[in-house]
C-alpha cells in the first residue's frame, strides 16, 4: 500500500472499499473520462467497487495509487506507476491487477484524474508535487495526456516537465508525452 502523504490541505492515501460511491461519481462523468482510456464512462457502480483491487496493487516504493482527499472528500487518484508500453499485454487490458506484468515497464508515470468540482483549484499540482517530492529519488517520470486536455498538460508544465511532443509508445493509442529528468 502506497505511504500517506499530506499537503497543507491534502491527503493522499490508500483506496478503501467506501470510496465505491465517490469513484463511481468521479468515472461516470463523460467530462472526466473524455481524457482517460476509451473515454467510456462507468455506468454501473459495481464497476467502480471492481476497480479499487488494483488501486491498491502493493507497487515498490515510492510508487502508488493514492485516493486524494481535500476536506475528507475523495476528489481524485494520483498514480506514480510503471506505464503500459504499446503492444504489450498490459496496454491491452488496464483492468489488469497482474503486478508482475505492470512492473516489467521500464517507463514511470505520473498521473490525476480529478472531480470536476475541483478542477482549477490546484488541486492536481499540488498532490503531483508532494508525490514527486516523495519519488525524489527516481531519475525519470513522464505523464501522458489525452492529446486535446490542455489543462493537464498545464498541470505536467508547472511540475517542471518537458514537453516531448505526441507519442504512441504508451497505451496503445496517440498521447502527448511529457518528461521530468533529474
Amino acid at each position: 500500500m502506497p505511504t500517506t502523504l499530506t499537503t497543507g490541505r491534502l491527503t493522499l492515501r490508500t483506496y478503501r472499499d467506501d470510496d465505491a460511491a465517490a469513484l463511481f461519481d468521479l468515472h461516470s462523468r463523460k467530462e472526466v473520462q473524455r481524457w482517460i482510456g476509451d473515454g467510456r464512462p462507468m455506468t454501473d457502480p459495481a464497476e467502480a467497487a471492481n476497480s479499487i483491487p488494483r488501486r491498491r496493487l502493493p507497487f515498490p516504493e515510492p510508487m502508488g495509487i493514492w485516493a486524494i482527499d481535500l476536506e475528507e472528500r475523495l476528489v481524485g487518484t494520483l498514480l506514480l506507476k510503471p506505464i503500459p508500453i504499446s503492444g504489450s499485454p498490459l496496454a491491452a487490458d488496464a483492468r489488469s491487477t497482474d503486478l508482475a506484468l505492470a512492473l516489467q515497464s521500464p517507463d514511470i508515470e505520473i498521473g490525476w484524474h480529478l472531480h470536476p468540482d475541483v478542477w482549477g483549484r490546484g488541486v492536481a499540482t499540488e498532490a503531483a508535487r508532494r508525490v514527486l517530492e516523495h519519488a525524489a529519488d527516481l531519475p525519470r517520470i513522464v505523464a501522458v495526456t489525452h492529446p486535446d486536455n490542455l489543462p493537464s498538460q498545464r498541470v505536467a508544465t508547472r511540475l517542471g516537465m518537458a514537453d516531448h511532443g505526441s507519442t504512441d509508445r504508451y497505451y496503445d493509442t496517440t498521447t502527448r508525452l511529457f518528461v521530468l529528468e533529474r
